[in-house]
């Protein structure tokens, strides 16, 4: 496919285009040639009316970095059992779903994402068509690195020694995986897996973040159990994930108990915290409009969710850099749904300006793309959502975007999704 931006030169006037550093909205004019930013001046005049030129004036809308997603995963359906409809799909069916799937975020304003678990199928499918405008910039991570019969275990991702893990590391970088993923815990998605219990010794949680840095890719660890979060944190993992501090409670049932020694540990190392405060809000939903009913196992999912956001309300003050991630394609949780991950960011603590810069500044570090994506500067792919109202003030300003550019070229309108 033809790269329809490679040719093309595009200039946006604009009112308020974020730049950060400093973190504010300037008055600008963005040229962008080839896909990338070129240059960002003080705003020039608009167009004369009636002059075909590639300039367009977005007047007094918000120009800012389109959306960065750390953790989606492709092949899911994100429906009530994703699991059954990944196993009950041929490899066609999935890889045709994952663009849909890609295709989507995209309108949604996520210009890149990181899917954070995938089969071997989907990394060669989609390696040749990452950079391309008609999809997000994708990283993938392919199968992740789990103990035998761990969670995900069915990518092929098995790992029962240090040096299968080694071999699961090469496998994945020749085939091109931009991300290593350790399954630093089991998973409530995977049956007998164990999401409180931590599941490879310090030795291989250091092996594989070790490993990545070797690469030059990003790492990131699953961490639900609250030592898999500690023995994450201390191998310097770029982004850990979840970071539920779990652990088995008398009544079988999964709790989240936060640890303030952990998460000092947490705190010290500078490694970033993906927490996907949304993943199944929307049954949780549904659950709090039933009024449960007496339904016991309803009303602990619900406060556990309060748990797990005032867990995060603690992480942030202790200055742990936030990067968003949703988990889409998990149950319930639909891939269009970026912004509801930042709603609840700013509704649990974090800055405003803080939750713009996890979808974008700390998004690009974690996954080793600083001076590629997550800024409107000279030398940036021209990657851009247009709000209508600015996010620095009400950040649910993303539910609907006016606008959506990757690498310079205007994205299909939401309405005309899914006619493919």
């Amino acid at each position: 496919m033809t790269n329809p931006a490679s040719h093309e030169r595009l200039v946006l006037h604009c009112d308020n285009v974020w730049i950060d550093p400093p973190g504010r909205f300037e008055p600008k004019s963005v040229e962008v040639v080839g896909g990338c930013i070129e240059a960002v001046r003080d705003r020039m005049a608009a167009p004369a009316a009636g002059i075909a030129r590639p300039e367009t004036d977005l007047g007094d809308a918000c120009l800012m970095p389109g959306l960065i997603n750390t953790h989606v995963h492709l092949e899911f359906s994100a429906s009530p059992d994703p699991l059954r409809d990944f196993n009950g799909e041929t490899i066609p069916e999935r890889l045709s779903r994952a663009v849909r799937n890609a295709r989507s975020m995209l309108l949604s304003g996520v210009t890149t994402l990181r899917d954070c678990g995938s089969s071997l199928d989907l990394l060669a499918h989609l390696r040749r068509r990452r950079d391309l405008p008609d999809l997000p910039r994708l990283l993938l991570s392919g199968p992740p690195i789990t103990v035998p019969g761990g969670h995900l275990a069915f990518f092929g991702g098995e790992a029962p020694s240090p040096d299968d893990v080694a071999a699961v590391v090469s496998r994945l970088v020749s085939a091109g995986a931009r991300s290593l993923k350790l399954m630093g815990s089991g998973g409530v998605m995977t049956p007998d897996t164990h999401p409180e219990t931590a599941s490879f010794p310090q030795e291989t949680f250091c092996q594989v973040a070790d490993a990545a840095r070797a690469n030059d890719v990003a790492s990131v660890a699953h961490v639900l159990a609250a030592e898999s979060v500690r023995r994450a944190a201390v191998a310097g993992f770029d982004s850990l994930e979840h970071c539920a501090f779990f652990f088995r409670a008398s009544n079988g049932r999964l709790e989240r108990r936060y640890d303030p020694e952990i998460a000092g540990i947490v705190a010290e190392s500078g490694v970033s915290i993906m927490a996907n405060l949304s993943t199944a809000t929307r049954s949780h939903g549904t659950l709090a409009r039933q009024g449960m009913q007496g339904n016991l196992d309803s009303q602990h999912a619900l406060d556990q969710h309060d748990v797990m956001l005032e867990n995060f309300r603690r992480l942030v003050e202790l200055g742990i850099p936030i990067v968003c991630g949703t988990d889409a394609g998990v149950r319930d949780t639909p891939f269009e749904d970026t912004w509801v991950e930042l709603e609840l960011m700013a509704r649990s603590g974090l800055s405003n300006i803080e939750v713009i810069r996890s979808a974008s500044l700390n998004a690009a570090r974690v996954l080793k793309l600083q001076g590629r994506v997550g800024r409107i500067a000279a030398g940036h792919s021209a990657d851009f959502v247009v709000l209508k109202d600015s996010p620095l003030a009400d950040v649910s300003s993303y539910r609907e975007p006016l606008h959506v550019y990757r690498r310079g070229h205007l994205v299909t309108s939401p309405s005309s999704a899914g006619k493919e």
